[in-house]
C-alpha cells in the first residue's frame, strides 16, 4: 500500500512539474516569411527572449530551428512559401521543445539575428541573402494545427531527429562568435561574363524616377518597384546600397511637436530610397530593418557587410531645443574628435539608442587601444566616406535648406563597424521644427529626399566605379568613345565671348 501511494505521488509530482513547465514556456505567436530585393527573410515572433539552436541539414536542404522551453501559440498560421523557402513545418522533437523546419529550394546560408519588437517580445530574424531559386505560387497558408499532423513528435521518427549530435558547429544564441561577421567573412561567387557585359557598356544612367501616382502613408511599406536585372544579365554584379532606418522598436528616436516619431519617418524614407535604388540599373538596395524592430547599433553595418554592401547610409531626423533650427546634414565617422560641439552632442545622443533599446553597450570606445585599432581599420575608408558624403550633401542642397555647408564628423557608433565600405549618417531635416516635421511626413517630400540621396550615390559611383560593375562598364565605354572621337571632347569657346571665329 505504501509503495502504491509513493508511485501515485511521484506521478502526480511529475504531472505538476510538466504542467508548470508548459505554463512557463515561451510562446511563438507569429511566423512570417517574405522575399524582397535582397533575399528571403523569416521572422519568428516570441512573447519573450529564449535560447535557440539552428541546425542546417542537406539532402534535402533544410534549416531547423529548435526553441527549448517554447510552444506554439493557438491559432498561429504557417506562412506560404516565398523566396528560397519551399515550406514551413512545426513539431515537438522532445517535451518542451518547439521545432520549426524551413524546407529550402537550395543550399543558402542563413544569417540569424535576435531583435526586440515594439511590444517587448523577441523576434528571431533569419535572412537568406540573394535572389535564390524561384518558388512557384501556392495556396494560402494552413493553420498550424493542420501542419502538426504531418510532423513527427517522436525524436526517433523525426526526419531531423538527432541533428544536434551531428551538427556540433550549428550556431546558438550563446555562441561567442558573431554569426553575421562569420557569414561576412565567407566569400560568395560572383558571375562574370565580359563578352555579354561589353554590350551594355555604353548604356546611359537612368533619368529621374517619377514617384507613384498616389501618396502612401508614412508608416506602411511601399510596394517596391521590380528591381532592374540588367546588371545580372550582363554578367556583372550590382552595387549594393545598404539603407539603415534609424531607431525602431522601443527606441522611437526624437519626437516632433506634433507627435511624429523619428523611427517612423526614417523607415518611410528608407523604404522609398530602397524602391528608387532597385529601379536604377546597376544598383540593389538592402534595408537593415523593414519593420518596427530595434537593432543594436553595432549590428547594423555588420548586417550590411554580410549582404556585401558597397555603401552604408543611415537615415535620421534631427532635433534641437531651438525649434527654428532647420536643414539637412551629412555626417561621417571621426575617431579623433568631432568637427563641432553640435556634432559631438548629436553622436552622444544617437549612441544612447542602445541604452534605450536595452542592448549591450560597448564601454571601450574611449580607450587608447580601441581608438588606435579603429583608426587602422577605418583609415582606408575615411576618404571614400568623405567623397561619398560630399556627393550626397550636394544632392540635398538642390532640394532645400542645408543646416551646415559642409560634411560634419563625429564618433557615431552605427558607423564604427563599417570598415568595409564608405558610410555616412544623413540627418534629413529637423523633426523638432514644426514646418520640417510636416515635410518629413509628406510622401512627396520623402520621394524628393530619397531622390536627392540617390543622386549623390549615383554621382559617387559614376566618378569612382568599382570594378566588375555596370558603372565600371559605362566608364570604360565613355573612355573608348573619347579615344575614337577626340573632337567631341574638345572644348569650344562660344562666339562673342572674346574669341575669334
Amino acid at each position: 500500500m505504501g509503495s502504491h501511494c509513493r508511485s501515485v505521488l511521484t506521478a502526480a509530482l511529475g504531472l505538476a512539474v510538466l504542467a508548470l513547465g508548459v505554463a512557463n514556456a515561451a510562446e511563438l505567436r507569429q511566423l512570417k516569411v517574405e522575399t524582397g530585393a535582397t533575399g528571403t527573410r523569416a521572422e519568428l515572433h516570441l512573447d519573450r527572449s529564449e535560447t535557440y539552436r539552428l541546425i542546417p541539414l542537406t539532402h534535402p536542404d533544410r534549416l531547423v530551428v529548435d526553441l527549448p522551453q517554447s510552444r506554439l501559440a493557438a491559432g498561429v498560421a504557417l506562412p506560404a512559401p516565398a523566396g528560397v523557402v519551399k515550406s514551413v513545418r512545426t513539431g515537438q522533437p522532445m517535451p518542451g521543445t518547439l521545432r520549426v523546419v524551413f524546407d529550402l529550394a537550395g543550399a543558402v546560408r542563413a544569417i540569424p539575428t535576435t531583435l526586440q519588437d515594439a511590444s517587448g517580445g523577441t523576434v528571431l530574424v533569419l535572412e537568406w541573402p540573394g535572389d535564390g531559386p524561384t518558388i512557384a505560387a501556392t495556396p494560402a497558408p494552413l493553420p498550424a494545427a493542420a501542419a502538426l499532423s504531418v510532423t513527427h513528435p517522436n525524436p526517433a521518427s523525426s526526419p531531423v531527429a538527432g541533428a544536434s549530435a551531428s551538427s556540433p558547429s550549428a550556431p546558438t544564441s550563446s555562441d561567442p562568435a558573431d554569426p553575421i561577421a562569420a557569414f561576412a567573412s565567407r566569400p560568395l561567387p560572383v558571375a562574370t561574363d565580359p563578352a555579354q557585359a561589353a554590350a551594355r557598356a555604353s548604356q546611359p544612367a537612368p533619368a529621374s524616377l517619377p514617384g507613384p501616382a498616389t501618396a502612401p502613408p508614412v508608416a506602411p511599406a511601399l510596394a517596391p518597384l521590380p528591381p532592374s536585372r540588367s546588371a545580372e544579365q550582363a554578367g556583372v554584379r550590382p552595387l549594393v546600397v545598404a539603407i539603415d532606418a534609424g531607431h525602431g522598436g522601443q527606441d522611437p528616436g526624437a519626437r516632433g511637436p506634433g507627435g511624429t516619431r523619428e523611427k517612423d519617418v526614417t523607415l518611410a524614407i528608407a523604404r522609398e530610397l530602397a524602391r528608387q535604388v532597385n529601379a536604377t540599373s546597376g544598383l540593389k538596395a538592402y534595408l537593415t530593418r523593414d519593420s518596427d524592430v530595434f537593432i543594436p547599433l553595432e549590428y547594423r553595418a555588420r548586417r550590411a557587410s554580410a549582404n556585401k554592401a558597397d555603401i552604408f547610409i543611415s537615415i535620421h531626423a534631427d532635433a534641437a531645443e531651438n525649434r527654428s533650427a532647420r536643414g539637412s546634414s551629412v555626417f561621417i565617422l571621426s575617431t579623433r574628435g568631432a568637427s563641432s560641439q553640435r556634432a559631438r552632442w548629436l553622436a552622444d545622443k544617437e549612441n544612447a539608442a542602445d541604452v534605450i533599446g536595452g542592448a549591450r553597450v560597448l564601454r571601450t570606445a574611449d580607450s587608447t587601444l580601441t581608438s588606435v585599432l579603429l583608426d587602422l581599420t577605418q583609415s582606408g575608408n575615411m576618404k571614400a566616406s568623405e567623397d561619398a558624403a560630399q556627393h550626397v550633401l550636394g544632392g540635398l542642397k538642390r532640394i532645400g535648406d542645408i543646416h551646415k555647408d559642409g560634411i560634419e564628423r563625429a564618433n557615431f557608433a552605427v558607423l564604427r563597424t563599417s570598415d568595409k565600405m564608405p558610410a555616412m549618417l544623413v540627418e534629413t531635416a529637423f523633426i523638432s521644427n514644426p514646418e520640417e516635421e510636416r515635410k518629413l511626413t509628406d510622401p512627396d517630400y520623402q520621394r524628393r529626399l530619397a531622390r536627392a540621396i540617390l543622386d549623390g550615390v549615383d554621382a559617387y559611383f559614376s566618378r569612382q566605379p568599382p570594378p566588375g560593375t555596370l558603372y565600371a562598364l559605362r566608364a570604360q565605354g565613355k573612355q573608348a568613345a573619347q579615344v575614337t572621337s577626340p573632337e567631341r571632347t574638345t572644348e569650344r569657346t562660344p562666339l562673342g565671348a572674346g574669341a575669334s571665329p
